[in-house]
């Protein structure tokens, strides 16, 4: 049986009639009560339109209001393109970052990434790991590709630098084999938007997204690039699971002593067994920054940036709940 037939279609090869209407010779529908012919394709488009409209609120909602900065990144980038006026405009990491910082101070109010003083911060970090002794550096929830963005820049200028003043050789950026900031994403969607972005950004060659759970990716890092090969992470998921994704980095041995992590919003949200475990365990030394959130003067939130040291002897400390178990 042909493939038409064995899914309800005619043999001649036509689709089938769409309910409420009739197909003419020349393949459009008529629609009963109407008069009104309309082109299959246009059909089809009307379907598509009617499925989206049923997703939820909050869903459709969200994911909207991200089309919004994917549209306003294409038409900044037409609109550069197409300017013969001026010096033409190369479309580069910090070109699309800027015009991210623009769109969240206008139409993207709601758009939250770690921008102004955060951002610096980060680039501090970045800029105080070496470059080409371990294999990636890992960021937990990539949203929009914000700071993946601003990460793989970072690494490019210093590899840059590094191969005019000689400090870093050209055969050393190949040893490992891998790009350079791995981030991970649990939302379909945000993944493609952060691969778009770091597509026009030029990065695709140092950041690569991962699409999954943080808890699910994390044994593939070992997979792929082996043990102690993290040196920095930077932890911007879900509060709430920063100490057991942290634990698992620890049980796999994958963080290399010296590895810096910077995790955002441990205020607000919050995520307060992390900075318990990360204040009081001697395997790490631990750094509370206290700053507003970005585009929110008023509302204060901390990043917490601690050095891995190793693991210690000692085995780990108690978590405050499991105390007091034992008094009672």
């Amino acid at each position: 049986m042909s493939a038409a037939a064995s899914s309800g279609g005619s043999i001649s090869g036509r689709a089938p009639r769409a309910a409420g209407g009739e197909e003419n010779d020349e393949g459009q529908l008529e629609r009963k009560g109407e008069g009104q012919l309309v082109p299959a394709k246009q059909n089809n488009r009307i379907q598509a339109t009617g499925q989206l409209g049923n997703l939820g609120g909050a869903l459709s909602s969200g994911y909207r209001k991200l089309g919004m900065l994917v549209e306003h990144l294409e038409t900044r980038i037409q609109e550069a393109q197409s300017d013969k006026t001026g010096d033409p405009v190369q479309i580069s990491a910090e070109w699309v970052l800027k015009e991210i910082d623009r769109f969240a101070q206008g139409l993207g109010k709601w758009l939250k990434v770690a921008g102004d003083d955060k951002s610096e911060i980060l680039r501090h970090t970045m800029i105080s790991r070496p470059m080409t002794e371990h294999k990636t550096m890992v960021e937990f929830g990539a949203f929009v590709g914000y700071t993946s963005c601003r990460m793989g820049r970072q690494v490019e200028i210093a590899y840059a630098n590094g191969y005019e003043d000689g400090s870093i050789l050209f055969e050393d950026s190949r040893l490992q084999g891998a790009p350079r900031i791995t981030t991970f994403e649990i939302d379909p969607i945000h993944a493609c938007i952060a691969r778009h972005v770091t597509d026009i950004s030029r990065l695709s060659h140092i950041t690569e997204v991962w699409i999954g759970q943080v808890k699910d990716l994390i044994p593939r890092l070992g997979e792929e690039f082996g043990e102690l090969n993290i040196n920095m992470v930077f932890m911007d998921q879900r509060g709430t699971t920063f100490h057991e994704d942290l634990s698992q980095l620890e049980e796999l041995y994958l963080m290399f002593p010296g590895c810096r992590l910077v995790a955002d919003n441990t205020l607000k949200p919050g995520s307060p067994v992390y900075n318990w475990h990360c204040w009081y365990s001697p395997s790490y030394e631990t750094t509370n920054y206290s700053l507003h959130e970005f585009l929110e003067s008023s509302i204060e939130d901390w990043q917490c940036v601690c050095d891995w040291l190793g693991p210690t002897q000692e085995g780990p400390k108690p978590m405050p709940w499991e105390e007091w178990e034992e008094c009672e």
